[in-house]
Order: structure tokens, then sequence, then C-alpha cells
């Protein structure tokens, strides 16, 4: 039956529009009321707080993350005075570890940041390795050696130089000459390798000049003092996102500065989220995607990822950023880079396009980052070597984030890690060509669980059967506005 059949045509069009009126407030509602509930309360959820999720999921996360290492064997390095022989190396791995981590001396400060350490704790998986962690050998360039005649060719007197040339000499400190010969991988990355040089040095460290300085290591590895350690990555400051919820994550400040000393200007700004926590997206940056800084401590610098494009993840929305080639540009091609080079301004750029001098970072060592196998680096690097083969695939930094919550999907975070051979002016360093010896590279992945995933697609679901809903009731709501105006002027006239 007609519930205002016999109502007068007035009180018919009245209660048509207000029909009318309450589908598009249902429209209104489910449209952006539901969707901005919905908002409210899990972003909630991503504010770093004791209780959030995100917060005791960084304290200690479900999600498994691995470090998968590559080591380059040099098997030629006797020919290394010959020009005429390309340095050979051969990749050996992954050696892929569990890593662990874990957050220490926690405080949350008045002005909406927190101070924290972390230990990183790294566990061999040899059913996920390729090779023999334990007894696999490989020969690496010497890097004390290397830093050692970087440090004092570079800036000592000719006095302090003859000084180290005899100690080298006369007490036969180099056995395998300018390369660790057949090391054990594990030694070389992690238990260390004896080394003569490096102990003689310390016990005469006294008698160098004023800031030169030893290593104290017993021997050397290249993750030497990192395992398990509380110190080795420094004091973090990080935003809460108690007060802004879009700053939830970001850093305020590495080891109580907010500039490294390593880089100038905006290049060593320390900036970014640190990985494992990044702000939720506003509205604004969903719809125009801006680059993604993520601030990488090996280093002591922000890379800024490029935006490449929306993918679908295992059923929920992603983007991936990439490492394009600005992150190691140097000022060739990109001006904002050129505050990267280390060396003096009117010298800039002195390295080619495609690698970082973090020697500042590593104690001196003529350590230079590039990505794998020197992906998207100056062709000369790669040429001057045998062995290499750049695949975007296998060698792109990638950072895959779920939009709406900023929740990391899947990470591959690729570098690899060069010592700079060169005749740096002592006599163990005579003829020795220029060139960048990759030493290993590692990929630092992690791929979200599909429980957190499912999590994530709960919310996503709301949030589109609200909005879908609303178009839906907004183009019924249109029909009815037009049925309720041909009656209201053609059908119910007075």
């Amino acid at each position: 039956m007609c519930c205002c059949c016999n109502c007068s045509n007035l009180a018919k069009k009245v209660w048509s529009f207000v029909g009318v009126a309450i589908i598009f407030a249902l429209a209104a509602f489910f449209g952006f009321g539901l969707p901005a509930i919905v908002d409210s309360v899990a972003r909630k959820e991503f504010i770093m707080e004791p209780g959030s999720q995100v917060y005791e999921n960084w304290l200690s996360s479900e999600v498994p993350k691995y470090l998968d290492i590559y080591v380059w064997d040099w098997v030629n390095h006797e020919d290394i005075t010959n020009h005429n022989i390309r340095p050979k190396l051969v990749e050996k791995g992954p050696y892929v570890f569990l890593e662990d981590h874990e957050r220490h001396d926690i405080a949350f400060n008045t002005d909406h940041t927190i101070n924290f350490r972390q230990k990183r704790t790294w566990t061999y998986v040899p059913e996920q390795s390729k090779g023999d962690f334990y007894n696999d050998i490989v020969t690496t360039p010497h890097t004390i050696l290397m830093t050692i005649s970087r440090l004092v060719g570079s800036g000592a007197n000719e006095t302090t130089i003859g000084y180290v040339n005899n100690i080298i000499e006369k007490n036969n400190l180099l056995d395998s000459g300018i390369a660790y010969k057949d090391v054990l991988v594990r030694d070389i990355l992690f238990d260390g390798v004896e080394d003569k040089l490096l102990n003689a040095l310390q016990i005469l460290a006294p008698m160098f000049p004023e800031g030169f300085e030893v290593p104290p290591w017993d021997g050397f590895a290249y993750f030497t003092g990192r395992n398990t350690s509380v110190e080795y990555d420094g004091w973090f400051q990080i935003h809460s996102g108690t007060d802004v919820w879009a700053n939830s994550g970001l850093l305020t400040s590495w080891n109580n500065v907010t500039q490294v000393p390593y880089f100038r200007n905006v290049c060593g700004k320390v900036h970014g989220s640190t990985g494992q926590v990044n702000p939720p997206m506003t509205s604004a940056q969903i719809n125009t995607p801006e680059d993604f800084s993520l601030f990488i401590t090996d280093v002591c610098s922000a890379f800024n990822l490029k935006f490449s494009k929306d993918i679908e993840f295992n059923g929920v929305d992603g983007r991936i950023w990439v490492g394009d080639n600005r992150v190691f540009d140097n000022g060739h091609n990109f001006p904002e880079t050129e505050c990267q080079c280390t060396a003096p301004v009117a010298q800039c750029p002195n390295l080619k396009r495609g690698v970082l001098d973090i020697s500042g970072c590593k104690a001196g060592a003529p350590l230079l980052a590039s990505f794998p196998h020197f992906y998207l680096a100056d062709p000369a690097y790669s040429n001057a070597l045998e062995g290499l083969q750049a695949i975007r695939e296998k060698h792109e930094f990638q950072y895959v984030m779920h939009p709406f919550s900023g929740i990391p999907l899947e990470v591959n975070g690729r570098l690899q890690y060069n010592v700079h051979v060169k005749d740096y002016g002592l006599k163990v360093t005579e003829d020795l060509p220029d060139v960048l010896l990759p030493v290993f590279w590692v990929n630092q992945r992690v791929v979200l669980s599909q429980e957190k995933i499912d999590d994530l697609k709960a919310i996503d679901t709301i949030r589109s059967a609200g909005i879908y809903t609303g178009f839906a009731l907004l183009g019924v709501g249109i029909v009815a506005l037009g049925i309720a105006l041909y009656y209201s002027i053609f059908v119910w006239k007075n």
C-alpha cells in the first residue's frame, strides 16, 4: 500500500524531497564520513606510542628480516700491477642471515620525540644460503693496507711516510701483498682476519703524529664489532607522531646531531625514515606521490628514492620507490647532488657518477658505496673489471609501501661496498692502477607476512566499501531527485 496515497500534492512533494535529502545524506556519510572515521581510528594505530600496533611491532616485530651477503672473490690479484690485465672477480653467495632488531634505552620526550638505541643480531641461515659460510674461501683487497696508505700518503709528511715504509718492509708485514689471500668468508665478514700490519701499527700508534688513529680491532673484518652490539648503530631520535601523525617515525637526529660532518649542506642532513616506521601518507601524497627519503646509517646519509609505480601486492595496494641515478650522482647530472662530493668544492665532482665516498663514515677507509655490479654507474667502473653484469631486477634498490598506513610491504635494500685501490704514495702501493674493487654487496630484504597484509586488506576494504556505497547512493539520489522533480512539476499539481 502507498503510505502517502491520500496525502495532498504538497505533502507528496515535501516527502519526496525529504527522501531525496536522506539519500544524499547517506551518500555523504558513506562516501566521506565513514572513510574519515576509519582513517581516524586506524591512524591512531600508526603513531609511536605504547599500545599502538605500529609501536608494538617496532618493539618486537614478527616480520622476518634477512641480510643476504654476496662476497667478491678476486681470482687474479697477483696481476694487479700488470695494467694490461683487468682484475677478475667471481661472486660468491648469497650467505643469508636472519636479522633481529632490539630497541634499547628508549626514552619518550616532551617534544613528541623518542630516543633509542638498537641492537642488531645476525644468525646464519644455511638452508637459504648458496655456498658454505664457514668453509668457503676468497681473496679480497687488503683494506687495512689501503686505509693506512690513504691516511699516511694523503696527509702525513715525508718523515712519517718513510717511517711507515720502513716498518712494513723490515718487518715483513704483508704476507700476501695487497690482498688477503684465501681467507675464510666467515673471518673476513665477522670473525676477523689476523693482520700483522694492523697489530704493528697499534703498538706504534703513540709514535705517530696527532690525528693519526689506528683501528682498535683484534683482527680485520667488514662487520667487526657489529653483531649483537648496542653501541654500533648509535643514538636515534624520531618523531612519535602523537602531535602530528604525518611525522610518525621520521628522524630528527642521529648520534645527537642533525647534520653529519661527512657531506655538505643537504647531503649531510639527518632526515627521512629509518625504514622500519613510516608516517601514513596524506591524501595529497597519495594523489601525487613524492620522493621517499630513507636514512641509511651504514653510509651516514639519506637516499631520496623515486616513485616508480602502483602495484597490487598480495591483494593490497602498494607503491614502489626505487633508487635511481640521482642517488650516487655526485653532481654530474643533478645539481642538488653536488654536495655528495667530499673533495674541496673547486675539485668537484672528483668521482664519476654512480659511487659515494663514505671514507669519512668508515674511519678513513677508502670505501665507496654503489649499487651492486655498479648498476646505474658510469660504465668505466665495470669496464675496468671482469665478472660484473648489472641487472635491474637483481640489483635495483626497491622499497614497496602500503600508502595509507606507511607500512613497508617488501624491501630490497641493495648496496655494494668497494675499496679504492691506487698508488697512495707508499712504497707498497707503487704501480697500482686506479681502480674500484668490489668487496661485497648486501640485500636487506623484508616481506610483510600474509597475516599483516590481511589486516591492511580489511582496512582498505572498509574504506573502499564506504566510498563505493557513497557513489552508488549518489547515483540513486540523482535518479530520485529527477523523479521527484518530474512528479512535482507535471503530476502533483494543485
